[in-house]
């Protein structure tokens, strides 16, 4: 038996086979190819893969503001050449 139902890695339509004659439960989605085996004997994991899904942030650019260089007043006269970030 073959019933779709919602991916558990990245929610979208997939397959659990029911495979009595193996005594397995075979979880599947094409879309981000998650994969669990499970034995309905003893609930042991026999296969598994589960790819991590990209971040939602991560095609977007991100904006950085980079503070002021100036002269710290209390450097000494060897280290002038020294900036340091102001806030």
């Amino acid at each position: 038996m073959i019933e779709s139902i919602h991916c558990p890695n990245c929610g979208a339509i997939a397959e659990r086979h029911h495979l009595s004659y193996l005594a397995q439960v075979k979880t599947q989605c094409e879309k981000c190819d998650y994969l669990l085996v499970i034995c309905t004997r003893s609930g042991h994991v026999l296969e598994s893969y589960a790819p991590g899904l990209p971040s939602p942030r991560a095609n977007k650019p991100v904006a950085v503001s980079i503070p002021h260089l100036s002269q710290h007043p209390n450097y000494n006269s060897r280290n002038r050449d020294i900036s340091v970030l102001s806030h």
